[in-house]
């Protein structure tokens, strides 16, 4: 690949991209392992608790809003650049500030708008970099290093419990130590991240439509149309699908059980540091899963995964629903050996989680997005989907005290449904090229528009 007159190997945007993953999996995992010291510190209430955790999901909501634009006006690389600086200054923020709600707030947000930006610009630059014949692992890649961004904080955790105490044992000392540890040494592979990505090339896609212009040719070159919008009829159906899904992979919970997991887990029976040992293996299990549905997905197919994934999940997300209903409603005391098959379940949902909607969504997404909507298109469907994860982590705990967990997670498995249900209407991305698949939407558009004209005949 030659850009600007470099050959730039394959090997080093695929290392990007992992490193983006992994900003991206530490962003969100990190707070799992802290957030108990900070509920056994009683200075938050649990309202105050569930907004400084979903206060990353609301930095990503609103970065959601700009993305689009600033990737389409400052170009794909200066944006990846841009959300690795964001993180280092955000990081020092939250580490210093426990003792401060509004600046600890503030610093949750800054972090969560820097996971914004990389979740539309990395997968926008992969699809535009690499070739169709590994655009599949380019985004497994990054999906992979997400994964493994979760459990190296998830290990982390596991250090600092070890090191300082757990949450319920520690003291008061040792419980602001932890805190701050639990965050001070994602600076590390960030700071790696933001010197590397220095380096990248500019996305060839959108040099070739000027550096600095945002979509507005007076008409579609490939078939004279009037400037491209998301509601003209060939591209309501790629969007609405992206939205869908975007809305869907957040309404089953997967943001909730990345934050609260130690917290479910210690619900469910597990004491001390069994907790986050538990957590540390739930998310290692999706990586190892990651890996598999990346050496899948450009052989079976995206839907393919995401119809087994879906279906799979659900399943087990009602498993641990029965596990808490039978602790909640009927008698049954919360244990090690509840604890032990609420993890049992989640290794069940995580398994199918990551075998299809965790890998294949981000690469849906972008591929389902022609060229003349996409940084917009991806932007709006990202938007609609952290406002929903942010909905639902800044009120988790209030809504658990008040519904139960049970009630949460048969909630969580009724998405999953209709999750599924959304899948079937999806066509398959494999082996297609973006024009390819440009194209095919193309058509079903004037099929469809055909097919009204001569039912208006016929009336």
């Amino acid at each position: 690949m030659k850009t600007r007159g470099l050959i730039t190997p394959a090997g080093f945007l695929l290392a990007i991209a992992g490193l983006g993953g992994l900003l991206y999996g530490v962003d969100f995992g990190v707070i799992a392992a802290a957030e108990p010291y900070m509920k056994a510190m009683g200075s938050y209430s649990d309202a105050q608790i569930s907004h400084i955790v979903g206060a990353v999901l609301l930095g990503g909501l609103l970065s959601s809003i700009s993305a689009g634009w600033l990737c389409d006006f400052f170009g794909r690389k200066k944006m990846i650049v841009a959300s690795a600086a964001m993180f280092l200054v955000a990081i020092p923020v939250v580490s210093l500030s426990l003792g401060s709600y509004p600046a600890l707030y503030a610093g949750r947000i800054l972090q969560g708008m820097s996971a914004g930006y990389m979740a539309v610009v990395m997968p926008m630059y992969l699809t535009e970099t690499l070739p169709p014949e590994i655009r599949g692992r380019g985004t497994g890649v990054f999906q992979f290093c997400l994964g493994l961004g979760l459990v190296v904080a998830a290990g982390a955790g596991c250090l600092v419990a070890m090191r300082y105490g757990a949450s319920d044992t520690a003291d008061a000392a040792g419980r602001v130590a932890a805190w701050g540890a639990n965050f001070w040494w994602t600076m590390v592979p960030v700071a790696v991240l933001f010197l590397g990505s220095l380096r990248l090339p500019e996305s060839p896609v959108w040099l070739s439509r000027g550096s600095r212009l945002v979509v507005h040719d007076s008409c579609d070159a490939t078939s004279n149309a009037p400037q491209a919008t998301l509601f003209q009829r060939r591209y309501v159906l790629p969007f609405l699908l992206a939205c869908l899904v975007l809305t869907f992979n957040k309404t089953t919970g997967m943001s909730s059980f990345t934050s609260y997991l130690v917290t479910i887990l210690h619900s469910a029976g597990f004491e001390g540091i069994f907790a986050n040992w538990g957590q540390l293996a739930v998310k290692l299990t999706n990586m190892l899963v990651t890996i598999a549905a990346a050496m899948l997905v450009d052989r079976k197919g995206r839907t393919w995964l995401l119809k087994v994934g879906t279906g799979g999940m659900t399943v087990g997300l009602a498993a641990i629903g029965a596990v808490f209903l039978a602790i909640e409603r009927f008698g049954v005391p919360a244990s090690n050996f509840t604890g032990f098959l609420t993890m049992l379940a989640f290794f069940f949902m995580q398994v199918f989680y990551a075998l299809g909607p965790g890998l294949c969504v981000w690469l849906v997404l972008s591929e389902l997005m022609p060229l003349r909507i996409r940084a917009n298109g991806m932007a709006i469907a990202l938007f609609m989907n952290q406002l929903v994860a942010w909905g639902l982590a800044s009120w988790f705990r209030p809504w658990v005290a008040a519904w139960g967990w049970s009630s949460m997670f048969f909630f969580f498995a009724a998405n999953g449904v209709l999750y599924f249900i959304t899948v079937l209407f999806i066509p398959e991305t494999k082996g297609k090229t973006l024009d390819e698949l440009e194209r095919l939407f193309e058509a079903k558009g004037e099929a469809e528009k055909t097919e009204m004209a001569l039912d208006a005949e016929r009336k």
